[in-house]
């Protein structure tokens, strides 16, 4: 699986963890990647998303569950 998400390009980050003593070690940067599935253009397809475009709404889900009020019984 690439660890790119596919709508807005994020793709892993590399750098240093850096210790309270100064060590340095080499470390990566993951982006929060899901698999949905979408339909474009007709078409249905997985795609790997960040959450991050998930949440802005760049794209809807195949399978959107609504969110219903939760009502309390007496």
């Amino acid at each position: 699986m690439s660890r790119t998400c596919d709508v807005c390009g994020k793709h892993p980050l590399h750098g240093n963890k850096v210790s309270n003593a100064y060590n340095h070690t080499r470390r990566q940067w993951k982006p929060n990647l899901v698999k949905v599935k979408t339909t474009i253009s007709g078409r249905t397809m997985t795609l790997n998303v960040c959450t991050r475009c998930l949440r802005s709404d760049f794209l809807t889900k195949k399978v959107k569950v609504p969110k219903t009020p939760v009502t309390e019984t007496k």
